[in-house]
């Protein structure tokens, strides 16, 4: 496996572990329970910085270019379902953050509107993160020649130190690592089909 590669696909078993402690914030929330609020904002500030600001940035500025430039096309195939899902996810977590605000202003029913915000999002997100280890991921392997992915794991590298560092990514790991303990629930199964929806 490429080190790049290896990179993604780290950073989406953080990502499917901070996934199942939203579902079972969720799950919590369904059931009449309560969910602690800074413990929303602190999921969906994981959600908008790890998963989308550094991790979809590596996918969307690094490694869909190099696609691109050994002819996988931006406009269709893998990388354009990709693309139109990272949008969707973004659409999701702004209703999040919405309905957030809402809660905030005491509006006590904007809990239900981000519980199902929360809900798409981590049901999208699995789907995504499978269809990329399983099927995005082996294309780019065997498309990209092995010169280039010298290249893109140092500009991983780059991308990495400038938008998380070690220490914000450990910190976010416990995070994870903290939601899910409080919030438990069960293991994601990840699809293995096609790119289709």
């Amino acid at each position: 496996m490429k080190p790049a590669i290896k990179d993604l696909m780290d950073d989406h078993q953080i990502i499917l572990r901070m996934l199942r402690a939203l579902n079972g914030m969720c799950l919590r929330l369904g059931e009449g329970a309560t969910v602690a609020l800074a413990d929303l904002d602190a999921a969906l500030d994981f959600i908008k910085v790890f998963a989308d600001y550094a991790h979809h940035g590596k996918e969307e500025d690094l490694l869909f270019p190099a696609m691109e430039e050994v002819g996988f096309p931006r406009q269709g195939g893998p990388i354009a379902v990709m693309l139109m899902e990272n949008t969707q996810g973004r659409d999701f977590v702004k209703r999040l953050s919405e309905a957030l605000e809402r809660v905030r202003a005491g509006e006590a029913a904007a809990l239900k509107d981000a519980a199902r915000a929360a809900s798409g999002y981590s049901s999208l997100l699995a789907s995504h993160i499978g269809k990329e280890d399983n099927i995005l991921y082996p294309m780019a392997m065997d498309a990209i020649p092995a010169a280039r992915w010298t290249v893109l794991k140092e500009r991983f590298d780059r991308v990495e130190a400038e938008r998380m560092g070690p220490e914000r990514r450990a910190k976010y790991i416990a995070l994870v690592d903290r939601l899910l303990a409080a919030y438990p629930a069960p293991e994601l199964i990840l699809p293995r089909g096609g790119m289709c929806h």
